[in-house]
């Protein structure tokens, strides 16, 4: 699983912190989705629903930054949000807004 690092100028001495990364993917079976992630403390989850699993993405990284990326069947990624420090909350255009 990858890190991204936040948007920062290391140049400038700032520091570079890690954003975790979730993903929702379909599961093999049909029955639901698979949440993967390094940041999770016991691997990968399963729900029934897409929002179910964004949900509690959202909840666990609700301190640090992060960004969720969902998968359609086929592995295309369908949508992409992000999760900053602050408690904001946007997509990859940059607008304002829950999920």
């Amino acid at each position: 699983m990858e890190k991204w690092p936040n948007q920062g100028d290391v140049a400038d001495g700032s520091v570079v912190h890690a954003m975790d990364v979730y993903e929702v993917r379909s599961r093999t079976d049909k029955r639901g989705v698979n949440v993967i992630s390094d940041a999770l403390p016991f691997g990968g989850l399963w729900y029934t629903k897409p929002e179910d699993a964004v949900d509690y993405a959202k909840f666990f990284s609700r301190s640090h930054n992060a960004v969720i990326r969902v998968y359609d069947a086929a592995g295309a990624v369908i949508e992409v949000r992000e999760h900053t420090t602050g408690l904001a909350l946007r997509d990859r255009s940059g607008a304002s807004g829950g999920f």
